[in-house]
């Protein structure tokens, strides 16, 4: 059996006709660039979080760049975010001209509310948290009264948390602002790439409105220097589409996280679920001391696994040259955690088979 990590042809056999009519109705508005259907998309994915403003953008990471253009982040800023992210969490920091400062993070492997207090200075302008693999951060509350108390701005990095829930809070209506991706990768994914902020601060929501469009309050006139940054009418439309799908699709991925967390062995340490929360499982990941044997033997099973993520960002080249810290959590988790396949379309065979093969080396391989 041949199993991919991920399958994104069987979405699009899914809902290939249905695409083929969104292609052809925005085809014949005209309309490709700041059109009706961005804001059609904006309104229904803003109600679907709960909150009252959404910026449909060009990517997560220039989204990012534009919230922290439009808080006036300056270089002597710090913005503390966990290191146990994609590269761009950090590298839009250091585009904005801010400084990142790396965290540790706790057994969810979302940020260390402890460490985050400790490294907290007086030039601590954001914290931004990672509700990592689509779990939400379980201190995200008490980081938010911590923030209010001392004058910072709380970012939700909620990339891959789109539907998620803590408290009956969806993430990315906790913080001052939320940031979501688009990526096909993404469980609200679409065809390239493209992401979505959202607020409840109008001010904040009008100055993103300008710095996505060149800074343009009308076609002839801007206000400040902005950017291109516009999600495409195209590319909302299909989003807006899978919307109607995206709560179906999240409780498949926590159904087979369920059998994954019941059916594999118990020598395994697999994700903690939160009573309180609801997580959609972006990434299901476990850790085991022999990742790298159990890696291999799995691809040569036809099981495609991968690592979220191998190189922890304050180990990657660009980050050393700025500082050296140690980061006790991370370092070892980054040599333990193995991402398993999880996708809406995964066939209950193929769940089964990763559980028997991954069962068969714990077995086999139980005394090395």
């Amino acid at each position: 059996m041949k199993i991919n990590f991920v399958n994104l042809k069987r979405e699009f056999n899914l809902l290939e006709q249905k695409l083929i009519k969104d292609f052809l109705e925005v085809g014949n508005t005209g309309q490709y660039v700041n059109g009706k259907n961005l804001y059609e998309f904006e309104r229904k994915i803003a109600k679907f979080l709960g909150v009252k403003y959404c910026i449909g953008v060009s990517s997560w990471t220039d989204g990012a760049i534009l919230i922290f253009k439009a808080f006036s982040l300056k270089k002597s800023d710090e913005v503390i975010t966990p290191s146990n992210s994609f590269l761009a969490s950090c590298g839009a920091i250091v585009a904005a001209g801010a400084t990142p400062v790396l965290a540790d993070v706790d057994e969810t492997y979302n940020l260390s509310y402890e460490n985050a207090i400790n490294l907290i200075s007086n030039k601590t302008k954001v914290i931004m948290p990672v509700h990592l693999y689509g779990t939400p951060c379980e201190d995200i509350f008490k980081l938010k009264s911590l923030c209010r108390k001392r004058k910072i701005i709380l970012i939700e990095d909620a990339a891959q948390s789109i539907g998620a829930r803590i408290k009956r809070k969806m993430t990315g209506a906790i913080g001052d602002v939320g940031i979501f991706s688009l990526h096909p990768l993404k469980n609200l994914g679409i065809y390239g790439d493209g992401g979505i902020v959202s607020t409840n601060n109008k001010n904040v929501y009008e100055k993103l409105l300008l710095l996505r469009n060149h800074g343009l309050k009308n076609r002839d006139t801007a206000t400040c220097w902005g950017y291109n940054a516009r999600l495409s009418d195209l590319n909302a439309k299909f989003a807006s589409t899978k919307l109607n799908y995206l709560n179906n699709w999240n409780k498949k991925h926590r159904n087979i996280a369920k059998y994954y967390n019941d059916n594999l062995d118990q020598s395994i340490i697999k994700p903690k679920i939160n009573p309180n929360s609801e997580s959609v499982f972006h990434n299901y990941i476990i850790r085991v001391k022999k990742r790298d044997r159990l890696k291999k033997y799995l691809f040569k099973n036809g099981i495609e696994t991968s690592i979220h993520y191998p190189i922890p960002i304050h180990k990657q080249k660009p980050f050393i040259n700025m500082n050296k810290i140690k980061l006790k959590n991370v370092e070892k988790f980054s040599k333990e955690i193995l991402s398993l396949p999880i996708y809406h379309t995964l066939k209950k065979k193929e769940i089964n088979y990763v559980v028997r093969k991954i069962n068969l080396f714990m077995k086999k391989n139980r005394n090395d």
